[in-house]
């Protein structure tokens, strides 16, 4: 797969999903509670869900932003282009004051897509965003001179 969640201050690196399975209180050995909270209804719902799909030539990752539109999220590339940074939200008026709903997710992507052609499209409560894949070159076989001599002096920086 070309993309995973990226979380680089986790606790938990390296737990798959069934770490945060409900279990007894008593299993987590005194962690907090609001970190125990991770697949709780409440959790969920804040976040945007996410679909990734890929095949030979292309990524495709599909997030449900209901309701939020262009101007009220931001995506960027961070660390060299290899962190997807998607964050936003968005206001909603209820019968007297306003809710909001933010969003801040951070992907890891792969090093074979080619994130300078990545493309975002927005429809229907839908971000969709894809990416070519490098083409994959087969193995080249170089062969180096060698050269009688001293070596040349570590240049400077």
């Amino acid at each position: 797969m070309s993309l995973t969640f990226w979380n680089p201050n986790s606790v938990f690196a390296g737990f798959d999903d069934d770490f945060f399975a409900p279990v007894a209180p008593s299993a987590f050995h005194g962690f907090p509670p609001a970190l125990t909270r991770f697949k709780d209804d409440t959790m969920r719902h804040s976040s945007p869900r996410y679909e990734v799909t890929e095949n030979d030539k292309q990524f495709r990752l599909a997030v449900d932003v209901p309701g939020v539109k262009e101007d009220n999220m931001k995506i960027e590339l961070e660390n060299d282009g290899r962190v997807l940074h998607l964050f936003g939200g968005r206001k909603e008026k209820t019968e007297t004051s306003f809710k909001e709903f933010k969003f801040d997710k951070r992907f890891t992507l792969g090093k074979n897509l080619d994130t300078s052609k990545l493309t975002a499209h927005l429809n229907d409560g839908v971000l969709v965003l894809t990416a070519p894949k490098l083409e994959k070159l087969p193995p080249t076989t170089q062969e180096i001179p060698i050269i009688r001599g001293d070596a040349p002096a570590l240049m400077e920086e």
